[in-house]
């Protein structure tokens, strides 16, 4: 079967583009996901990523009829040039249906580099009562490489009280079998929304500054996001690249729970607020963002 969304054109032009679906994961076969871009003329589809019971896939490709790539997460529009719409097409093989996939989120960005916006003086302090979970305490062989399904799991977990959800699982279903990685950005978030169930969306994006993450906490909901060091007082140098949750905010410190630190006990750290910034943007202020249903009256 085969799912195509209708053609995005005439919106603002991009030159990055990810997709996040929220859907229940096949018991038997799996989705794939391909993408195309409209750079004057559209440009040949291309695999975005396969996602079903057999574990999951991202993929490095692109095509000389058009300067669109495909990495990792992210459509690349490539030697400067800039699209001006998408299409997006899914198709299930196996017994996957595609009545199981809840929603679609298309993000689509043109300057990943600029400076985030000044944030507002006017902050109050907050607090989530998420509970710590330190990756380097997880039984995995690669726990140094699990910070982003380590801090999903401390998300879900807190998003749907339910304290049992396994780190090593979670790890397992958002490992990118393309890259050897575990810290794709759209197959966390896919998990996430798998676990969650129909009353969470869940998606990838780029913020433009801390009051957009402020916004959320005061929702409720906590917000991971993606760092790369120098950040003073970290665990490591994080110099790779590093995922951990916002949870809070006082006195211009942000508060986080950061997975790298030894202990749960441990992973409730302030980072200095313009420090925070600067490493966050590094990472082209990346975040997983989790938004509660508004339910329908009947």
């Amino acid at each position: 079967m085969i799912y195509s969304e209708p053609k995005k054109e005439d919106i603002p032009p991009f030159d990055e583009l990810m997709i996040t679906w929220n859907a229940v994961r096949p018991s038997n076969g799996k989705y794939l996901f391909y993408a195309s871009a409209k750079i004057k003329e559209w440009s040949p589809w291309l695999l975005y990523a396969s996602w079903g019971s057999d574990g999951q896939s991202s993929c490095n490709s692109k095509t000389d009829a058009a300067p669109v790539k495909i990495y990792q997460d992210a459509l690349e529009i490539l030697e400067g040039q800039k699209a001006t719409g998408f299409q997006i097409k899914v198709i299930s093989e196996g017994s996957a249906s595609l009545n199981e996939i809840r929603r679609l989120h298309v993000y689509t960005n043109s300057d990943k580099s600029a400076e985030p916006r000044q944030t507002s003086p006017y902050l109050l302090p907050i607090s989530l009562p998420l509970k710590g979970l330190s990756q380097m305490a997880v039984n995995h062989v690669r726990h140094k490489d699990l910070c982003s399904p380590t801090s999903t799991t401390a998300v879900v977990r807190y998003l749907s009280n339910q304290s049992g959800i396994d780190p090593v699982h979670f790890a397992q279903k958002s490992w990118d079998g393309g890259f050897d990685i575990f810290g794709n950005w759209v197959f966390n978030v896919a998990q996430a929304a798998a676990e969650l169930g129909p009353t969470w969306d869940c998606w990838v994006e780029r913020l433009s500054g801390f009051d957009d993450i402020y916004r959320r906490l005061n929702q409720g909901t906590p917000v991971i996001v993606s760092v790369r060091g120098p950040l003073p007082g970290s665990a490591s140098a994080y110099s790779n690249g590093h995922l951990m949750v916002i949870i809070g905010y006082e006195d211009k410190k942000v508060i986080c729970m950061d997975p790298r630190f030894l202990s749960d006990a441990e992973t409730e750290v302030r980072y200095d607020l313009s420090e925070f910034l600067q490493a966050w943007n590094r990472r082209g202020r990346v975040a997983y963002i989790f938004s509660k249903r508004a339910k329908i009256s009947t």
